[in-house]
């Protein structure tokens, strides 16, 4: 077995493990809505999980050279993750924070 091919599939059980963690704050999100009445934008969690998975499958196809889109696709997932977190987390606080 390759050093190569098993630093890929610890990365995609890494990059798996953090859509999980996404789809667990997609769910706070929803029950949020659902509960409190107050639009929580729980539907566009969908898409830094998307632009993640792809990008962490993209690296893990990509190796050894670089890959640009996959970084275009971090950044995007990333950005997207931080405005919706930091979202939820002022809709749940109610500016508190």
């Amino acid at each position: 077995m390759s050093v190569t091919i098993v630093s890929a599939a610890l990365q995609l059980i890494a990059w798996g493990v953090i859509c999980v963690l996404i789809a667990v704050l997609y769910r706070i999100a929803r029950f949020y809505q659902i509960t409190s009445g107050r639009r929580s934008l729980y539907r566009w969690f969908l898409v830094p999980l998307a632009l993640l998975a792809a990008a962490a499958v993209m690296d893990v196809l990509v190796i050894g050279e670089p890959n640009l889109i996959g970084d275009a696709l971090l950044l995007l997932g990333g950005i997207s993750l931080i405005g919706l977190g930091y979202n939820l987390l002022r809709l749940m606080t109610g500016s508190r924070s």
